[in-house]
């Protein structure tokens, strides 16, 4: 399998935060390039370092059925939410995106069952590929998020939520890929931070289908929780991938689970002849 498919699980999307600013004196050190296949954020919660390319745009959305009991108070929570990722790039290294979800659910407590729904998530992203690793040397990237204070009642925040995380992807061998995310985030309510960590081995099968298997988790205020997921994604053409994955988590009596099926697809400016 070729290089540019081996990253075809990346992930998306999702970070702005520490002074990045000073991240554009290395620009210098990428390499600009087009990929031939799409780099997409999906499948899974890790984001690549990959931006999308210079003036190429990119949805990215999915819909999700998800669950959680939490045994120690009995209630419980199911429904669905679809959430779409709107990328562009203004240079190689340097992209912009929004992130938006919609959520409905249906919450049981002490017997009694309500529903809820609405704009659960609006972010705004920027990300930056820093370095672009060769041989043993890791790429390196950085994200960084807004979620704005502009969602439907249930899911209301008080201030901008930021958060960021940086990012690192290896290439193992010819056909895996280990993708590295550590960051923080602020749930827009209070001051506490929320430490954030994945780890997503990827393997390229053929050109155009892959797979993922990943351990994702967070601390905050020493309360620590951790999940598994994995899926697959198949390249159905160059500027379209198509991706199914599923997770479970059991943290202090809380278990839940997640299935998504969804898909990238990006639109790159054709070359006229000369």
């Amino acid at each position: 399998m070729s290089q540019s498919a081996t990253q075809i699980m990346s992930y998306i999307d999702k970070p702005l935060g520490l002074p990045f600013i000073l991240f554009f004196f290395l620009s210098g050190i990428v390499q600009a390039q087009f990929y031939e296949t799409i780099r997409s954020g999906r499948p899974g919660q890790s984001i690549g370092v990959s931006t999308v390319g210079q003036g190429i745009f990119q949805v990215q959305s999915g819909v999700d059925h998800f669950g959680y009991t939490n045994h120690n108070t009995d209630i419980k929570d199911s429904g669905f939410l679809t959430n779409t990722a709107l990328r562009f790039g203004l240079t190689e290294t340097f992209e912009v995106a929004t992130f938006f979800e919609y959520k409905t659910e249906s919450i049981t407590d002490n017997n009694i069952t309500y529903s809820q729904s609405g704009l659960s998530n609006m972010v705004i992203a920027l990300r930056y590929q820093i370095v672009k690793g060769k041989g043993i040397l890791p790429s390196i990237g950085f994200q960084f998020r807004m979620r704005m204070p502009a969602l439907s009642k249930p899911y209301q925040i008080d201030n901008i939520a930021p958060s960021f995380v940086f990012v690192t992807s290896q290439q193992l061998s010819k056909s895996f890929t280990l993708i590295t995310n550590f960051g923080s985030s602020w749930n827009g309510n209070d001051a506490t931070p929320t430490g954030l960590y994945t780890v997503n081995l990827s393997c390229a099968f053929t050109d155009t289908f892959g797979a993922f298997v990943e351990n994702y988790g967070s601390i905050t205020q020493g309360v620590f929780e951790t999940r598994f997921d994995s899926g697959i994604a198949w390249l159905a053409t160059d500027n379209l991938q198509l991706d199914l994955f599923g997770g479970l988590g059991n943290n202090n009596g809380i278990k839940d689970y997640l299935i998504s099926a969804g898909f990238s697809w990006r639109i790159v400016k054709q070359k006229t002849r000369s």
